[in-house]
Formats: structure tokens, C-alpha cells, sequence
């Protein structure tokens, strides 16, 4: 779809936006026109709330499904339209954005916030106003990737400043440019008008402030904690020999409930508004895997707008660690771990989930932003629900970055190890071959040798060790 977008303070709105937005409309330039007032610290004099210009043109639009109301800007005090665009192309996945805007605004274009980026990554449709040239701008910017397009629409010379001196006077020739809903709402109000007070909070004391406070004047999200549960394995021979290598595997938990009913998921559950994140993890690890005493640390928050199809859903996700031995008698029937694998290929991942009864894979993309920071988009998934694939890829890349730093990794040894089974650990994580030399050098400070051996099979005894903690002084000769 064609979407145009329409920004403006709109205080009052009037009857020439209202003939744009129909005539762009009727034109069929847009499929749908998307009207975004600016928040309520724009710096424009008598600017009125938000919620009161939002009504305003709920009222003159009313009963056009092709025109959508957005409240992004005030609800979220911002006055950048780069912010706000970036906001609609996540909404509008797949759509042609066109920024809507006169021709007096264009010359003066080059002054708003990261305005090369609007016009690299969006399009411009511009008004002409009278008596305004933009030769200047068209040939400016036209080295840039988005459109930018040009139209002819005669609005007359009536502006909101106008017709809010207007109202002021008691000039009845306002409602000759306003719509009679709006008019209505106007009188009704009594914006505009000298003897107007609103609501000042900044005399408010806090005690007045609670008292008049409302949280259902705002919009409400829910959040939840996902937890990527982490172990490492023996893989073993058909004969007494473990093989030179461990599995990495993930806990999932099939889901018996819609949404994804059957699929695969990593353990998660709603935030409870009587308890804290982590005790949210912490029961949700309970009731979803009947696991206790894990190790947690929170991770990432995942924010997409459309991450969930049950609504506007938070993940606060936690990164957690187990020594697979200790728990996978305990688990509950749908809980089971997965060994896990990645093939790189330039800028797509593939993952490959396997365990004895069942072996998927599932791809995403990896994504590097202008700071260089990298974040990953399913690509291909038939098998997890929700973005858990997102969620997964993101906490593997944070372990394997935390362990070269950390001694994070302890969290899913045994109490006492051999140097070797540490190395495997790290090499299942890193999904890579380590030099035996280089590795136990690396690590000569985060443990300490023990006075006891292993005994492992046809293989000579080796000695074991154990976690170095901070204030352990021991030495390891």
C-alpha cells in the first residue's frame, strides 16, 4: 500500500486539512492517510493538549476508514518526524511511506533532525504553496533515495493561527472554517477562548497531582519474561569412549495451549504485579520445567510492536545456565533439552535444534546497524512461537561473547572438573576447536587444582579442578 503521512500540530484542525486529506483521499494518491499530531512540548504557543487535538479530528474524520489517527507523538512527548516515520514503516511492514508537507516547510527542510536520513529512507509529497519556489530543493534533493513529488491542491490562505485569534474574539466567521463537530467540541470546551484555563500540574503539589491522576487516560502494555536456559553435554560412544566433544543444547517447552499450539517455545510467563522480574523468571522456570536454584541474569528487552499476536507484549528475556546432569531427570513431560548448532552463511544463520526424537532448523538474518550493533530477524521458522527464534540467536552471540571476559560459564560445570571437560564446555559454546596451550592459559586465574584425580576409562587419571571464587587465594601449583 501507498500510505501518506500528514504532521502538524493541528490546533485547531480545519476544514483545508480536511480538504487535503479528501483530496489526496478521492485522488487515490494514498491507499490510506495516517495523521500524526506533534507532542504536547512542540514549541508552538496555545498549542492544547494532545488528547483534545486527537478528538478534534476523531470528530472531523469520523466514519473514514481510510484515515487513521495516531496519538504516537504526544503520547510520547517527541517532536522528531524521523522518530515517527521509523515508528509507522515497523507499523506498516512492507508499505510505501510519503511524508506530507507544504512547500514553505520544504525550504526550510535541511533544519529538521537527521533530514538527510527522512530522505534517504522515506518519501516526500510537497503541497505547493503560492509564491514559493522549490527549484532550489528539488534539485538539492534529488540525490537522495526516496521521492519526492510535487502537487498542485488550492487550500485558500486560512491557517490555525487565524481562526484561534478567532475564537478568541468571539468571532463567529471561525465556523466558516472549522468543521461543526469540531466547532461544537470548541465551544463546548472553551478552548481558545481568553477565560480558558486548563490543568496546570506545575503548581501541582504531589499529594493534588495523585488525586486528579488517572492511569486509565493511558494506554497499557503487558510484559513478560522469557528464559533461555543454557546446558552442556557428554555425547557419547556406543562403547565406554566419550567422544572428543560436548553438546549445546537449550531447554523448550511445547506449548498445549493456543496461540501456537504445538510449537515449540522457550519458558516464559506474564509479569505478576506483585512480584519482581526476576521472581517472575524464577516461578515460570518452576512452572514450566520444574526447575528451581538456577542461575539467571537478565538479557535483553525485546520491544517489536508486533512481537505477539496476543497485543502490545514486553519480553524483559533472562540468560540462564545449568549443568544438564543435575536437572534433566526433573523436568516436566513437555520440557525437554535440544542440542544446538549454527551454519554461518555471510549474513544469514541457520540453527539446528535436534534431540532423540525430533530435529528441526529455523534461519534468521543478522542485522547491523549505522553504529554497528548486531541484532538478528527470523527468516525462516515453522517450529518456535512468538520471536523465540530472535530471542534464542541473541543469547547465544551474549555467551559466547560474555565467556571470554566472565567466569559465567562455572554455571553448567559439576562442582570439580578436569581441565579437558572445561575446555570441551567452552568449545561446544564457541562452536569452534580451542589450542590446549592458549585455553589454559586463559583460564589459569578463574580455577584451582584440586588434590584429587579422574579416572575416566582406558585415558590416564587427570586431575581435577574446581572454581576459583574472589576471595579464594589458593594458587594452582
Amino acid at each position: 500500500m501507498k500510505i501518506g503521512v500528514y504532521g502538524g500540530s493541528f490546533n485547531p484542525c480545519h476544514l483545508a486539512h480536511k480538504k487535503l486529506v479528501e483530496e489526496l483521499l478521492n485522488r487515490n494518491i494514498f491507499d490510506r492517510i495516517v495523521i500524526i499530531p506533534t507532542g504536547n512540548y512542540y514549541n508552538k504557543s496555545n498549542l492544547l493538549k494532545g488528547e483534545y487535538r486527537i478528538t478534534m479530528l476523531e470528530l472531523m474524520f469520523k466514519g473514514n476508514d481510510r484515515v487513521i489517527i495516531s496519538d504516537y507523538e504526544f503520547k510520547n512527548n517527541l517532536i522528531s518526524t524521523y522518530r515517527s516515520l521509523d515508528y509507522l514503516a515497523n507499523m506498516y511492514k512492507g508499505d510505501k511511506l510519503y511524508f506530507i508537507l507544504g512547500s514553505d516547510n520544504l525550504k526550510s527542510f535541511s533544519t529538521w533532525k537527521r533530514y538527510e536520513y527522512i530522505l534517504n529512507q522515506y518519501n516526500l509529497l510537497v503541497i505547493n504553496r503560492d509564491n514559493i519556489d522549490c527549484k532550489e530543493e528539488l534539485e538539492k534533493y534529488s540525490k537522495y533515495k526516496g521521492e519526492l513529488e510535487f502537487m498542485d491542491i488550492n487550500l485558500g490562505g486560512i491557517n490555525s493561527s487565524k481562526i484561534r485569534k478567532m475564537l478568541e474574539d468571539n468571532d463567529p466567521k471561525a465556523k466558516e472554517y472549522l468543521d461543526s463537530n469540531v466547532y461544537d467540541y470548541i465551544l463546548k470546551k472553551g478552548f481558545y477562548s481568553k477565560n480558558f484555563v486548563d490543568v496546570d500540574y506545575s503548581n501541582m503539589t504531589d499529594e493534588e497531582f495523585l488525586k486528579s491522576y488517572n492511569d486509565n487516560d493511558y494506554e497499557k502494555m503487558s510484559i513478560t519474561t522469557d528464559i533461555t536456559l543454557f546446558s552442556v553435554s557428554d555425547i557419547s560412544k556406543s562403547n565406554y569412549r566419550k567422544t572428543n566433544k560436548k553438546a549445546f543444547s537449550v531447554l523448550l517447552i511445547k506449548r498445549t495451549t493456543p496461540p501456537f499450539k504445538g510449537k515449540w517455545c522457550l519458558p516464559g510467563g506474564f509479569l505478576s504485579l506483585d512480584e519482581t522480574l526476576i521472581d517472575c523468571a524464577k516461578r515460570v522456570l518452576f512452572f514450566d520445567a520444574n526447575l528451581d536454584d538456577i542461575y539467571l541474569e537478565q538479557l535483553y528487552t525485546f520491544s517489536d510492536i508486533d512481537r505477539d499476536v496476543r497485543g502490545r507484549v514486553l519480553s524483559c528475556s533472562y540468560l540462564g545456565l545449568v549443568d544438564k546432569a543435575k536437572v534433566e531427570g526433573n523436568l516436566n513431560p513437555n520440557a525437554r533439552f535440544f542440542n544446538i548448532s549454527l551454519n554461518e552463511n555471510n549474513d544469514d544463520i541457520e540453527i539446528i535444534f535436534k534431540n532423540e526424537d525430533e530435529e528441526f532448523k529455523c534461519v534468521v538474518s543478522k542485522i547491523i546497524d549505522d553504529y554497528g550493533l548486531e541484532s538478528y530477524k527470523e527468516k525462516e521458522n515453522d517450529y518456535l512461537a512468538f520471536d523465540n527464534l530472535e530471542v534464542i540467536m541473541t543469547s547465544i552471540k551474549r555467551l559466547q561473547s560474555k565467556i571470554n571476559y566472565t567466569d559465567i560459564v562455572f554455571h553448567m560445570m559439576p562442582n570439580k572438573f578436569t581441565l579437558k571437560e572445561l575446555q570441551l564446555v567452552y568449545e561446544a559454546i564457541l562452536d569452534k576447536k580451542l589450542l590446549d596451550p592458549v585455553f589454559r592459559r586463559s583460564i589459569s586465574d578463574l580455577v584451582v587444582k584440586t588434590d584429587e584425580v579422574k579416572q575416566d576409562g582406558g585415558h590416564r587419571p587427570a586431575m581435577l579442578y574446581t572454581r576459583r571464587y574472589q576471595d579464594d587465594k589458593g594458587r594452582n601449583d
